[in-house]
């Protein structure tokens, strides 16, 4: 059977349960999980895998018993159900938190929790690029003066550590350096982690308004009226713009600064109501 622990997305332990008990357990069918959570429906199961339902905080517990899981396990899946279905990074927080507290210790923890690190704090990856030009060698305090705003240098200290550990630097004659390799994270952990880390880049964002002089930082907005398909129409020209700007920054042969580059768009008000929401079982 497969653990529960192993897994970030309910919806694929549950497909990979599904497939393991139909090799394993004579007889079992949708229908016959279901009988044993104590629930109808022969095509219930299958909407919840396939995301067309939500599983409530009964029916998560009703699941829990069915997949007989150990009461550790069953948290774990309660808590797995709350992070996949949460609505608010904060949310998401207070499940991931719960969820590392209850697995056990092993390195994939160990990776996701440090990869949370990763984009909890903004200068992580500020000094990340700052390597790109500018090696570490024990010269904390130098990074700390050049950060804006100011990091302490234990923090700085912290932070190449933490990249270290990610794979994110390479050793050089000079010192450390950003390597090429990517950080390569879950999606349902990128879920948690980049709202986080674009509202800690929009709060900067805010505060560059006073703390920069014009001529060294860029700011321009337009409120417009769309419908979803020229909504889309502006993403791609949005996302043709990102690409076309990281290939003059890849062939920046002397860069000697970092900035962060936010491209924003997003409603002001309502649309029109949808019609055929998932419903909850």
């Amino acid at each position: 059977m497969p653990s529960i622990f192993d897994y970030t997305d309910y919806r694929r332990f549950l497909q990979d349960y599904y497939t393991w008990a139909k090799q394993n357990k004579r007889g079992f069918s949708h229908r016959s999980f279901l009988s044993n959570a104590g629930m109808s429906g022969p095509t219930y199961l299958k909407r919840v895998m396939e995301g067309l339902h939500d599983l409530t905080k009964t029916s998560t517990q009703k699941f829990a018993k069915a997949l007989e899981l150990s009461h550790t396990e069953g948290e774990y899946f309660e808590s797995l159900v709350g992070f996949n279905q949460a609505k608010t990074p904060g949310e998401k927080d207070q499940h991931f938190s719960r969820l590392m507290a209850l697995r056990p210790a092993r390195s994939q923890t160990t990776l996701e929790r440090t990869q949370y690190d990763y984009y909890q704090n903004w200068y992580n990856i500020a000094i990340r690029e700052m390597l790109a030009f500018l090696p570490y060698k024990n010269n904390s305090a130098e990074f700390s003066r050049r950060l804006t705003p100011q990091v302490p240098p234990g923090k700085v200290k912290k932070a190449v550590e933490l990249l270290q550990s990610l794979g994110l630097l390479t050793q050089t004659p000079e010192g450390l350096r950003a390597s090429k390799a990517l950080l390569k994270t879950d999606p349902n952990m990128e879920s948690l982690f980049l709202p986080r880390f674009h509202q800690s880049m929009a709060k900067l964002g805010v505060e560059a308004l006073e703390r920069f002089h014009k001529t060294e930082r860029y700011f321009s907005g337009t409120t417009i009226s769309i419908s979803p398909e020229v909504y889309e129409v502006v993403v791609e020209k949005i996302r043709a713009i990102r690409r076309d700007i990281l290939e003059h920054v890849q062939a920046d042969a002397s860069p000697d600064r970092v900035y962060h580059l936010n491209m924003q768009l997003f409603p002001l008000t309502s649309g029109p109501r949808k019609r055929g929401r998932k419903k909850k079982k």
